[in-house]
């Protein structure tokens, strides 16, 4: 009989598919970190993970859709056997790249900066790849995540 390996074995994708309302926030966020859980994460990553994704899943929620007309979001979420996860959100709102937003300034006072772009950083921060296309009418934002971040 072989000896157990260290790999992990890649997770099947997941997928789940609701409408853009913040009450399904808790669901969105349950599905990937049970996830992360199930790949060792640390709790601290784990929490890390919440941010980044609760930043993403509001500004979809929140400007993607018109309010009287909300869309939906798609999240598709897989495991690697390297121990990575890999997120992606997809929605039919408003072409919009996070990632083209500019950098904030952390040394201006903080009534002197201007509202906007702290959630984009700090999802800039606590990932290991972070993408955007626009494919089919969709926006696409990428997200990948190893167990221990890389500062």
């Amino acid at each position: 009989m072989p000896p157990p390996s260290n790999k992990r074995k890649p997770i099947a994708l997941n997928l789940l598919e609701m409408p853009a309302k913040l009450e399904n926030l808790p669901r969105f966020m349950t599905f990937v970190c049970e996830q992360a859980r199930q790949f060792d994460f640390t709790d601290k990553r784990t929490l890390e993970i919440e941010l980044v994704l609760e930043e993403a899943l509001v500004n979809v929620i929140e400007y993607a859709y018109p309010a009287e007309l909300p869309g939906r979001l798609i999240l598709h979420l897989e495991g690697k056997a390297d121990g990575k996860l890999h997120l992606e959100i997809r929605d039919r709102g408003i072409a919009f790249n996070p990632l083209e937003r500019a950098a904030p300034d952390l040394e201006a006072e903080l009534m002197e900066r201007p509202i906007g772009g702290l959630g984009i950083f700090l999802m800039k921060e606590f990932t290991d790849g972070l993408s955007w296309h626009r494919e089919n009418d969709e926006n696409c934002l990428s997200i990948i995540f190893e167990p221990r971040h890389a500062d």
